[in-house]
C-alpha cells in the first residue's frame, strides 16, 4: 500500500478519534495519551499544537494516508533537535487494521528524506520500548542501526522503561543506496 503523509486538519479529528478508539489495544501498551473514548476535540487540540511546533520549525507530525482511497492509517512525525548536544527524533503509530503493511516504515523512511535536507542533522533518533517488538521491527526495516538500550528515555503509564535506541544515518540515504531503494 502506498502513503502519503500530510498536515492534520480539523476535517480529519473525527478519523483521527475512532482510529485510536480502534487501535487501543495496540497503542495503550506504548502511547501514553492513548485513551478510552479519546474524542474530536482532543484531537484538533493536538492539531493546534502540532501546528504551532511546525510553524516554529520545532516538529513536522503528519498523518498517513492511503494513496489509493485517502484513508487515514496513522500519524508519524519528525521532531527536530534544539540544540547541537541533542538528536531529531521520529515517531509513529499506525492504526490497528493498518498494521503489519508497510505503512510505518513508508511513514518512518518520507520523514528522514525531510529531515536529513536539513543540512545540520546527520543522526535521526527513534526510540521504541523494549518489549515493543513491531515499533522495533519498523525501526529495523528502516534502516535503522540498533545502538544500545536505555532505561528512562521513555516513560510509559506504569512507570520508566527500558528504551532500544536506533539511529538513521545521512550517509545510508545517499541517492543509490540499496537501503533506500528497496
Amino acid at each position: 500500500m502506498d502513503i502519503y503523509l500530510r498536515p492534520m486538519l480539523v476535517s480529519d479529528a473525527v478519523d483521527y478519534a475512532a482510529a485510536v478508539n480502534e487501535s487501543l489495544s495496540s497503542l495503550q501498551p506504548w502511547m501514553v495519551w492513548a485513551h478510552e473514548d479519546y474524542q474530536r476535540e482532543e484531537a484538533v487540540d493536538w492539531f493546534r499544537w502540532i501546528d504551532r511546533q511546525r510553524e516554529k520549525g520545532e516538529a513536522n507530525e503528519m498523518g498517513i494516508f492511503a494513496t489509493a482511497d485517502d484513508r487515514f492509517l496513522g500519524a508519524a512525525g519528525i521532531r527536530y533537535a534544539q540544540n547541537p548536544a541533542e538528536l531529531s527524533a521520529i515517531g509513529y503509530w499506525v492504526r490497528q487494521k493498518e498494521q503489519r503493511k508497510g505503512v510505518a516504515r513508508q511513514a518512518v523512511l518520507q520523514l528522514a528524506h525531510e529531515g536529513f535536507r536539513r543540512p545540520a542533522i546527520k543522526t535521526i533518533e527513534i526510540l521504541a520500548a523494549e518489549n515493543n517488538y513491531a515499533s522495533r521491527a519498523v525501526a529495523l526495516s528502516s534502516g535503522a542501526h540498533f545502538i544500545d538500550f536505555r532505561y528512562g528515555l521513555i516513560v510509559l503509564a506504569e512507570g520508566p522503561v527500558n528504551a532500544a535506541i536506533y539511529h538513521l544515518r545521512r550517509e545510508d540515504f545517499i541517492p543509490g543506496n540499496p537501503l533506500i531503494n528497496r
